[in-house]
């Protein structure tokens, strides 16, 4: 009797750790991929940034920043791109329940409404958001929101792009903040979640809508990306609304930052 009760121990415990390492897989679906990029785990401990602030040299400085953030902004566009060229295959006479599936989680995700929407207009509506955004601009403001990577948002909470978030908690309350108001400004868990959050805000929300609508001008010319003609659709951006935008205009001309967008491969530059 003790020696079965052993094997079926031995069993059970044998099953509890396959049990549990299956617990554990990776859902690679589509549609979790896309959940999985605009929400990172927020248990990981956070990256450490470099010390930007300990650069003596303005040009290694800069040269530090870029370094820095263009591997992530590659990532955050190859992954717009890759949707776009989704987009991009299908034909909306033979959609399959996949495809309305995932149709519906992107008009979510980039905020695309309308209970009367047909599936033809749903995919060209995405087309205008689903679309890399150019390194020059990202490069721009996250240089121009964060001081080069040394503001308090950037080393505390990796935000390198002033975003906000409206949850208590959420983040670090601005110095400056108005009576009354309520937002923080987010904290983030990677760099790499900062960049994802800036591209995906800059193709869904509201305020960015002419910047989008020159971005789909430009590809129905096939003409280049650039973040000097992109950069007029960010008045909102900043309360400096105008002055904003020419400052933006005037880093990347100075920094010649339009040289780090990619060349058009297939749906566009990173």
């Amino acid at each position: 009797m003790q020696k079965a009760n052993c094997s079926t121990g031995i069993i059970l415990l044998v099953a509890l750790v396959l049990l549990a390492g299956c617990s554990n897989e990776t859902n690679t679906t589509p549609d979790a991929q896309e959940i999985q990029a605009a929400n990172e785990n927020t248990t990981a401990s956070p990256t450490q940034l470099p010390d930007f602030a300990s650069y003596t040299d303005v040009k290694s400085k800069k040269r530090e920043f870029f370094d820095y953030l263009l591997p992530r902004i590659r990532k955050a566009n190859d992954a717009e791109l890759e949707r776009r060229d989704y987009l991009l295959t299908l034909d909306p006479t033979e959609l399959s329940k996949g495809d309305k599936t995932r149709l519906a989680a992107m008009a979510k995700r980039y905020r695309v409404t309308g209970s009367d929407i047909t599936e033809p207009e749903l995919i060209d509506k995405l087309l205008v958001r689903v679309d890399s955004v150019p390194a020059s601009l990202i490069l721009a403001q996250g240089a121009n929101e964060s001081a080069w990577g040394t503001s308090r948002f950037a080393k505390q909470g990796l935000n390198f792009f002033g975003i906000w978030c409206f949850s208590k908690g959420c983040g670090m309350t601005p110095q400056a903040r108005d009576d009354g108001a309520s937002h923080e400004v987010q904290k983030f868990q990677s760099t790499q979640a900062s960049v994802n959050k800036y591209v995906i805000t800059i193709n869904s929300h509201p305020a960015y809508e002419k910047l989008r609508w020159v971005r789909a001008e430009q590809r129905a010319n096939d003409e280049a990306l650039l973040g000097t003609e992109l950069a007029v659709g960010l008045e909102k951006y900043s309360e400096r609304g105008t002055e904003y935008i020419e400052e933006i205009q005037s880093m990347i001309s100075f920094n010649k930052l339009e040289a780090f967008n990619r060349k058009p491969i297939t749906s566009g530059e990173g």
